[in-house]
């Protein structure tokens, strides 16, 4: 069980606020992505149909290369899809959803989740980051 902390309700809002913020943001790039712009400027440079820099430039996808395709797929339940494009975007997206639920509710309570021991949980992310990418790279389909 994750230890939390008492907050003011003056850093519950605040916690909430960044956190719709980030919702926001994060669903609006699936709608627009500035790589797009740019695909159009420097046709030369994009080479494959997918907005991905890295996998343009590089060859390689990155670890979320196909998530907007896998999003609009899961958002209609279609999980074998989702899992075509990107195979960790099912399980990412379900962490993602009960992280973001229970970040939202403990704030409506004024309490926020306290990492015991933030290197450690760094390098638990950066681990699971890694896990992804290699999947992705492995499994994944790009273009």
């Amino acid at each position: 069980m994750m230890p939390v902390e008492k907050i003011s309700p003056e850093e519950s809002d605040k916690l909430r606020f960044i956190l719709f913020g980030f919702i926001a943001a994060a669903l609006a790039s699936v709608w627009f992505t500035p790589t797009d712009l740019i695909a159009e400027i420097f046709p030369e440079v994009f080479k494959y149909e997918s907005s991905c820099i890295m996998l343009n430039v590089a060859g390689i996808p990155c670890p979320f290369c196909g998530m907007s395709r896998a999003w609009n797929e899961f958002t209609r339940f279609n999980f074998e899809a989702s899992i075509y494009h990107n195979p960790s975007s099912v399980v990412f997206f379900i962490l993602s959803g009960f992280t973001v639920a229970a970040i939202f509710v403990l704030s409506l309570f004024n309490y926020r989740i306290k990492l015991p021991s933030p290197g450690k949980t760094l390098l638990t992310l950066s681990a699971v980051l890694m896990i992804i990418w290699i999947l992705n790279i492995l499994y994944g389909h790009h273009i």
